[in-house]
């Protein structure tokens, strides 16, 4: 199916790969199977393509193992010392299977391809590679921009601050002059983050919004339970950014119960709270909030992640951070119990497991604030399967195709005859599954 798209333009080219093998026919290969999409240079070996990336660059690097003068795992080393952003992907057959694992886990390779490849499976491999590349490079755009207006903050804060002490005549002006200015900065701060949020949520595929509604809980949780200014707001940024971690996470991960992870997922998963601070650090006015986030995954008990901390040790932002979570999360499929629960139940959970994974007086205040937040707060959007789908389910988001064209737009009405079309498409990518996101129609308070 995906053979048959038209070619793409050179205008349009979604990337630029390097492929270096030193087979003629497997640089042939690779290069008809992503030449209409991404712009493709190919090498014979390590050191011709250490010669090219010297002259352009490129997003991503498909190198084989086993070549002469240079393996494929000493190549892809040198170009994360030096070209730290590109993407790197390893070729290896079975028989270098186990240093090609290796080279993954203790060589920063995002992953490993194993001959002979599936051309579906491979490019869909590239397709999220250069998606979590762009999501990067849009991360650090935003983070930047934050920076340059804390730093513009700064600068206002010490200009506005020189004029009062040299005018004490106009003290009243400046004075208005330098609330206002922080007023409007604290609005453009707060919008940034709004931003931050949304690239989230999108990622993530979260409905648009349930974040905020989420914050908004958390919020009045912190008030029952005593919090107070400064306080209660680093827990609400903390609430609304709790998953920024996650955004460099592949699909695999991203949408897999922990349960059900292997050991290298689990470490991946588990760096998410850690990768969070450290993105948020820089920003003055997130530290706290970075700081609560970096524990919200800890247990009462101490079997959290990642620093294990227990009781009283771990930080109460975090702690009520975690009781608010998992009441929301109990309530999806994709959950940590393995079933979904509905609001009544996930309490139910919470209190058995008072003094295990929570705190036993916090969960009770977690009561009140509950009883007091009238919003619906489960996520309404769900991510399902097409075996998963019945007729009347609405769908959340567009349905595309693999080249970008809508085959069902959002809104629509599922019928039989639409779910017999979906199967009959996934049959032709050959098993690969096809994952849509629908309105949750069982939500309610």
């Amino acid at each position: 199916m995906l053979s048959n798209q038209a070619p793409t333009p050179e205008a349009e080219k979604q990337g630029r790969l390097l492929i270096v093998d030193d087979e003629e026919a497997v640089r042939q290969a690779l290069t008809r199977l992503f030449r209409r999409q991404y712009d493709v240079e190919v090498a014979e070996n390590g050191v011709a393509a250490l010669a090219i990336l010297e002259q352009q660059s490129f997003d991503l690097i498909i190198s084989d193992m086993r070549m002469p003068e240079m393996n494929g795992a000493e190549l892809l080393s040198q170009c994360f010392q030096r070209w730290p952003g590109m993407i790197r992907i390893l070729l290896t057959g079975f028989s270098d299977l186990e240093s090609a694992i290796k080279a993954v886990n203790e060589g920063n390779i995002y992953r490993y391809i194993a001959k002979p490849w599936d051309n579906d499976q491979l490019r869909q491999t590239i397709t999220e590679a250069l998606e979590i590349h762009r999501l990067r490079d849009v991360n650090t755009s935003l983070n930047a921009h934050i920076t340059e207006q804390n730093a513009e903050l700064e600068r206002l804060n010490r200009e506005l601050s020189q004029k009062y002490e040299a005018s004490l005549h106009r003290v009243g002006a400046a004075e208005s002059e330098l609330h206002e200015a922080y007023r409007q900065l604290r609005q453009e701060f707060h919008a940034v983050i709004l931003m931050l949020v949304h690239l989230i949520e999108v990622r993530l595929q979260h409905e648009i919004g349930s974040s905020e509604r989420f914050a908004r809980l958390v919020k009045t949780f912190a008030e029952f339970a005593g919090c107070e200014g400064h306080q209660i707001e680093d827990i609400y940024y903390a609430a609304l950014l709790k998953d920024i971690g996650k955004v460099l996470l592949s699909d695999v991960i991203l949408h897999k119960p922990l349960r059900d992870m292997n050991a290298v997922e689990r470490k991946a998963f588990a760096m998410t709270p850690v990768n969070a601070q450290s993105a948020l650090m820089l920003l003055q006015p997130l530290q706290n909030a970075a700081n609560v986030i970096r524990s919200h995954m800890e247990l009462y008990n101490g079997k959290g992640f990642p620093d294990r901390l227990t009781g009283e040790a771990i930080p109460k932002g975090a702690r009520i951070l975690r009781i608010a979570n998992d009441y929301l999360e109990l309530q999806t499929k994709e959950n940590f119990v393995g079933q979904k629960l509905d609001a009544k139940e996930a309490l139910e959970y919470l209190h058995k497991m008072a003094g295990q994974r929570y705190d036993g007086q916090l969960l009770s205040v977690f009561v009140m604030a509950l009883n007091d937040t009238g919003e619906a707060l489960v996520n309404r959007i769900e991510r399902m399967t097409v075996d998963e789908l019945k007729p009347g389910k609405v769908l959340a988001a567009h349905f595309l195709s693999p080249a970008g064209v809508i085959l069902l737009s959002e809104g629509t009405q599922l019928t039989a005859h639409h779910i017999e079309r979906l199967h009959a498409l996934e049959r032709q990518f050959e098993g690969h599954k096809i994952f849509l996101q629908v309105l949750n129609d069982s939500v309610s308070r």
